[in-house]
């Protein structure tokens, strides 16, 4: 009985190994979707983007602050090595009793002493502007303008990594093809050689028909040494973009078909020009140059504010204490600035910024007959793909019978053995060929959704 129960504890334990294990492997198999995902999560310049977000943020939150009241402290304290004074000259100065000079003269002292050796002051003061030509309203649309740039270059960065990461995920796919290829190219062949040598050995082949087949074998094995080092090259990229250990091993979910669409060319240059990230910043960029002229003309108006303090001056350190004048006083009052000539410097930033703002537009117009090119070129390229998808099945499939037929022939000796290294060299390339239309298609595909701009990850 004991013994039932502890081969039974064995078998759960095998039974919760084997499932944990089972279940680790699946969730180390990337699909397409947590790859991006992942990507996205660890990728370092979007993180460099949600920084730059909030530094703008920051910055409009600062901008907005201009507007309002501004409190300011002040405070000096300054020591004199000669004490202040007011030199008086040396002359009589008549006595008067009653209104009328009574003929007597007094005489002041040489020097009158206006302050101590010590110099205290300290201000309160509260600064409201009241009109600035606009310019703290511009400065405000400024950093709200930034905010909305770095939001677009956010997108951007998420459309690249979404773009890379497809890329680099069907090009693993087709690498662990092209080796498997590789390896079955090798399969086949060495097999051939030891038929060959068969026959050789029989005396029913030459022998430069032997050497034909190790040759081939030779070159197969080279072929899929590089097959090899190609795969390992993708999975490092592949691991770079998703910021994983560069020697870690890749699991992909593999596709076995495709779905095309059918896309109409002018409604995909449509949503491109809707929603390409990079024509958004430039047409943001024109509104910054806009705004940075209608900042520098602020300088044409004068600048009001007003102002109201609290002053104290005095010889001890908090200037409690005046034995020469009032200690404190108050005011309030409006201070107007305005720069009446400034050998046309207002002038020339003005027109900085307006010259900035049309070359900004010539770069917009430039980059949207870009991406209209960019558009239409990956559009064409989908569509060869999808064609090539179906072209190059077919040829698999006539290779494949091809191979097998002459393979027959070749062990009855009715075809010779450069027959079957063609049939097997026919067969190679049209196994690669079919896989890179397949994972062709779903590059080509990645890179038209990132010309039209579309997003399915985020802003």
């Amino acid at each position: 009985m004991q013994l039932k129960k502890y081969y039974k504890m064995v078998a759960l334990v095998i039974i919760a190994v084997s499932l944990f294990a089972f279940k680790a492997r699946a969730e180390d198999i990337y699909t397409l979707d947590s790859a991006i995902k992942e990507a996205i999560q660890n990728n370092y310049l979007i993180h460099a983007t949600m920084d730059q977000i909030k530094a703008a943020q920051a910055q409009s939150r600062g901008a907005t602050a201009s507007m309002l009241p501004e409190l300011s402290f002040d405070y000096s304290a300054v020591g004199l090595r000669n004490q202040p004074y007011l030199q008086i000259p040396h002359r009589p100065l008549p006595v008067f009793n009653g209104g009328s000079p009574n003929g007597e003269s007094v005489y002041l002292p040489p020097r009158m002493y206006m302050n101590g050796s010590a110099l205290i002051n300290w201000e309160i003061e509260l600064k409201q502007p009241i009109f600035t030509g606009f310019a703290l309203l511009n400065e405000r649309k400024l950093a709200e303008l930034g905010i909305d740039i770095t939001r677009v270059q956010r997108q951007e960065a998420i459309l690249n990594i979404e773009e890379e990461v497809k890329i680099a995920y069907f090009n693993v796919l087709r690498a662990q093809k092209q080796q498997q290829v590789a390896e079955e190219r090798v399969e086949q062949l060495t097999s051939h050689e030891q038929e060959a040598k068969h026959f050789y050995d029989r005396g029913v082949i030459a022998y430069n028909d032997l050497l034909k087949s190790q040759v081939a074998l030779a070159d197969a094995v080279q072929y899929k040494a590089q097959a090899a080092a190609n795969l390992d090259i993708a999975k490092a990229n592949f691991n770079t973009i998703l910021n994983r250990n560069l020697n870690k091993d890749v699991q992909l979910e593999d596709i076995t078909s495709v779905t095309s669409s059918n896309y109409d060319l002018s409604s995909l240059t449509e949503k491109a020009l809707q929603d390409r990230p990079e024509l958004k910043a430039l047409g943001i960029r024109v509104k910054q140059a806009d705004t940075h002229e209608k900042l520098a003309e602020s300088e044409y108006y004068p600048h009001v504010f007003a102002f109201a303090a609290y002053t104290q001056a005095g010889q001890d350190g908090l200037a409690a204490r005046n034995e020469f004048q009032n200690q404190y006083n108050q005011m309030i009052g409006i201070g107007i600035k305005w720069t009446i000539f400034n050998w046309l410097k207002t002038t020339d930033n003005a027109q900085q910024a307006d010259y900035t703002k049309s070359a900004i537009k010539n770069q917009l117009n430039s980059f949207m007959n870009a991406v209209k090119l960019q558009v239409k070129s990956d559009f064409i390229e989908l569509n060869t793909a999808a064609q090539d998808i179906s072209t190059s099945e077919a040829a698999l499939e006539q290779a494949k019978e091809n191979y097998r037929i002459t393979n027959i022939q070749y062990s009855q000796q009715l075809v010779t053995s450069t027959e079957v290294l063609d049939a097997q060299t026919y067969l190679t390339q049209a196994e690669l060929n079919y896989y890179n239309a397949l994972y062709g298609y779903e590059i080509s595909l990645a890179k038209l959704e990132r010309s039209i701009g579309r997003n399915d990850y985020g802003q």
